[in-house]
């Protein structure tokens, strides 16, 4: 077969856990997916459990400490209340799976995938919004392709609610590239089940009905390739990116900071200077000094961090030094310390004049998150495959770094000094 005449679809379920497995497993199309395909329901995510450093970890094949999306949002004290995103694929400090397709004159689309603002490739749609008060779609038509701006505009229904708003949109799109421009590889972002269990928990009624949803959405899907005549040359891969976790405490490291003097804010509660600053990932939190080289600081935040972590009623499970989290889990950066939080809580960079506050003292409270230790038993993610070159098998066990060098091998690419390793036992050669 000529190589250019294959095709690659990754679907990403965000917040899709081990825990949804034995529902999903009786749903139609995830169903085939378990009898004529390949699957995992024991995935293990990255540290931290993020959105945007796992679906940088799905592209590229490696960890943080390679790829550089170590957050969300970027350490940035100073605009601590509103931090920028790792929106822009020029953060990504690696070659990505899309790299490697265009210089193979492969056709790539991406829609509503993380990190991927600005990405040359020959569709994209990137997920990312306006901090300032630019306008939504303005923001859009600027950071995406233009062969997709007049696509989108037809497919987009204005809502004031965000979802199912964006994910509607996403699949809309994506049918409108399988009929009419067939792209070899087709990565599509689906966000509203996480957004969906932040808000009301890990485990809903809401979220079967949405699980429900999915299926369908994947059903239509599969059926646009079968219309475009491409069903037979095409593998699918659908999967997650990390689990959820609910909580009732937020604990706030910045306020024993600002106690220590180790932060300075104005009236607002503004930082005007630091020495240190935690930028909390949900479950967990990344301490970054300002003089990374001051010794006897260094010493005096290990100090408070673990006075802190040996009252159980703090919240804290674990300290880590910068160079332990490195060799534990693959996690470098610019800070000095990573803390992991406890069940049943998760950090925030709220200062107040408290170091742990209920969830409930602040406005538009999530009741769920992640970002904790991918061996957190509610972390662990799935992992489905089917189609062109896959075997009907079951995976005991693999990694979210797994994915790339999967594809690199379905799809003949050259990716090189990867993390992960190709899924052997589930392709067909």
């Amino acid at each position: 077969m000529d190589q250019h005449n294959q095709y690659l679809y990754v679907i990403s379920i965000d917040a899709l856990n081990s825990n949804d497995f034995h529902y999903i497993r009786n749903l139609p199309v995830f169903r085939s997916f378990i009898t004529e395909g390949s699957y995992s329901n024991n995935m293990l995510s990255i540290y931290p459990s993020l959105t945007y450093p796992c679906h940088t970890s799905i592209i590229t094949g490696t960890y943080p400490n390679k790829h550089g999306i170590v957050s969300n949002r970027k350490c940035q004290p100073y605009r601590y209340k509103n931090p920028e995103w790792y929106w822009y694929e020029n953060d990504i400090q690696v070659p990505t799976v899309f790299d490697y397709a265009m210089k193979q004159n492969y056709t790539c689309a991406s829609i509503l995938w993380p990190v991927m603002a600005g990405a040359d490739i020959t569709y994209n749609i990137p997920e990312l919004w306006p901090i300032g008060p630019s306008c939504f779609i303005t923001n859009y038509i600027k950071n995406s392709t233009k062969n997709l701006i007049i696509p989108t505009l037809k497919n987009i229904k204005l809502s004031c609610s965000a979802q199912p708003t964006l994910d509607d949109t996403a699949e809309n799109i994506s049918k409108y590239l399988i009929l009419k421009k067939q792209p070899n590889l087709l990565f599509i972002h689906f966000t509203q089940l996480d957004y969906m269990r932040h808000r009301l928990g890990m485990n809903t009624i809401e979220a079967k009905d949405l699980l429900d949803n999915f299926d369908k959405r994947l059903e239509r899907l599969i059926n646009c390739t079968k219309k475009a005549g491409i069903y037979e040359k095409t593998t699918f891969i659908v999967l997650g990116d990390h689990g959820m976790n609910d909580y009732d405490k937020y604990i706030c490291i910045n306020s024993i900071f600002k106690q220590k003097r180790l932060l300075i804010t104005d009236k607002k509660n503004s930082i005007i200077s630091y020495k240190a600053f935690a930028n909390a990932c949900g479950g967990s939190a990344q301490i970054c000094m300002k003089n990374k080289y001051d010794k006897y600081l260094y010493e005096k935040i290990y100090n408070i961090l673990l006075e802190l972590q040996s009252n159980p009623i703090n919240g804290i499970k674990q300290v880590y030094t910068s160079e332990k989290v490195n060799r534990l889990y693959h996690l470098d950066n610019s800070f000095q310390f990573v803390l992991e939080a406890e069940n049943g809580y998760v950090f925030n960079n709220h200062i107040c004049n408290k170091l742990i506050i209920p969830r409930t003292k602040l406005s538009k409270p999530h009741i769920a998150d992640h970002g904790f230790l991918p061996t957190h038993p509610n972390m662990k993610t799935v992992f489905f495959a089917k189609g062109n070159r896959i075997k009907n098998t079951y995976i005991h066990k693999m990694n979210l770094v797994d994915i790339a060098p999967t594809i690199a091998m379905i799809m003949n690419l050259p990716m090189k000094n990867i993390d992960g390793n190709c899924l052997k036992s589930c392709l067909e050669y």
